[in-house]
């Protein structure tokens, strides 16, 4: 591979992205700040937790500083070492690491934890891009599709051996990575149709309707379908399959939602989906944020000024919760200047991921805009009641090291390749 020379390295750093990337932190550090102040506080006096993540950000500048030396040939050829390294130290946390919020996902140093599986996604995206950026790779074929899915599917499956499975669903936006690369169009919608069976299931069970009579609705769909094209063969063939897999599927589904998920997991299912009331018990942080966000309207009570927020009503609201301060304080205005600030970074770096002139710059690129969407997408949408409260933090606001330092490698890594990429 040919690379820019070292001389052109600061010449070809993206400030744009940097820029963004520093505003959020700003924006993550301020609010955390004001959720963990004092409300009788009078002056600047950070709480604990917000030195706290000060520190963290300092070991994130110094992480870019390590990254932005490194030569990019050797992170090419780290990556699939450091994909094994994260595996077995995933694998090693079941073990040996520490349980925390029912996920046992933590290595302890003294008060300090680390959680391999954030790191996780980098480590996969440089092994999906090294594979895929390989002599004559391409995402076509059966052996290379397989492995492409195996490299995204092994973590996916040790991190939700951990229960940690927030941070598992995050593995699957890895898909749109692969759509990008040439994966068919109709995998992708085939995803949608499994998420829509899916809730259907659940619907039922929790109705306690039989499974059977959904097996009605999907024949009798497929009986209307087979009428309109009993003279294409090849359509007889593609609804036979997808029906026989759709029955396959909802019987998947409906056993292990009724035997294997936690009655737990099945409560926040339910609430989101209103199939369950519970303001008091796991419909409390819910309902709390919601009164959090609204509360702000369309100016916001101001920084330090959220009653919601002084007073504690929404439990992790420094971490998971975090939007709901932004909301609050800033209020409707300032909730659409933030999302114009995170769309427009996100943004950024597909601009950057196009500009790449080899599969693996493209793919950590696409990597990182797709992990930072999902993040974004999800955890907005657990805070106003969209999605199910599965616990993900919000990349560069939310509190935390690991989670830091795993976003900040992830843009770095890609920015630092950036640099040195081809004429």
């Amino acid at each position: 591979m040919r690379y820019q020379s070292e001389q052109n390295r600061e010449g070809r750093l993206d400030w744009t992205a940097v820029l963004l990337y520093t505003l959020l932190l700003l924006i993550g550090w301020l609010n955390i700040y004001s959720v963990t102040t004092d409300v009788n506080q009078v002056g600047f006096n950070p709480s604990a937790i917000a030195l706290k993540q000060l520190v963290w950000i300092g070991g994130a500048f110094l992480i870019i500083i390590v990254v932005s030396y490194t030569n990019v040939v050797f992170i090419n050829y780290l990556s699939y070492y450091a994909y094994g390294l994260i595996i077995l130290l995933n694998i090693s946390v079941l073990f040996l690491g520490r349980e925390v919020a029912g996920a046992k996902s933590w290595f302890g140093f003294g008060g300090i934890g680390i959680q391999p599986s954030e790191f996780a996604k980098l480590a996969t995206a440089m092994a999906l891009g090294k594979f895929l950026g390989g002599y004559g790779m391409r995402f076509k074929g059966l052996k290379n599709i397989s492995i492409s899915l195996g490299i995204i599917s092994l973590p996916l499956i040790i991190v939700l051996a951990q229960n940690d499975t927030g941070t598992a669903l995050v593995f699957f936006s890895f898909y749109l990575v692969l759509y990008r690369e040439g994966m068919p169009g109709y995998i992708l919608l085939s995803a949608v149709w499994l998420g829509v069976l899916a809730v259907v299931s659940i619907y039922f069970n929790s109705y306690d309707i039989s499974i059977y009579w959904l097996y009605g609705v999907l024949i009798g769909i497929s009986a209307v379908l087979i009428y309109f094209f009993r003279k294409f063969n090849q359509i007889l063939w593609a609804i036979g399959i997808v029906v026989t897999l759709s029955l396959a599927f909802s019987t998947v589904v409906g056993y292990a939602y009724d035997k294997l998920f936690k009655e737990y997991q099945k409560d926040r299912i339910e609430i989101v989906l209103g199939l369950k009331a519970d303001p008091r018990g796991m419909g409390y942080n819910l309902d709390q944020s919601k009164i959090a966000i609204g509360a702000g309207q369309w100016n916001g009570r101001g920084f330090l000024n959220g009653s919601q927020t002084k007073m504690g009503f929404v439990p992790e609201q420094h971490t998971d919760f975090i939007f709901c301060t932004i909301g609050e304080e800033w209020g409707f205005f300032g909730v659409m200047v933030f999302f114009t600030i995170y769309l427009s970074f996100i943004l950024r770096l597909i601009i950057i991921a196009e500009r790449q002139s080899d599969t693996y710059g493209r793919i950590l690129g696409y990597s990182a805009a797709s992990i930072f969407f999902f993040h974004w997408l999800i955890n907005i949408g657990m805070t106003i009641g969209l999605v199910p409260v599965i616990g993900i933090p919000l990349p560069f606001i939310s509190f935390g090291g690991s989670s830091l330092w795993g976003f900040t490698l992830l843009l770095f890594v890609f920015l630092r390749y950036d640099q040195a990429r081809r004429n």
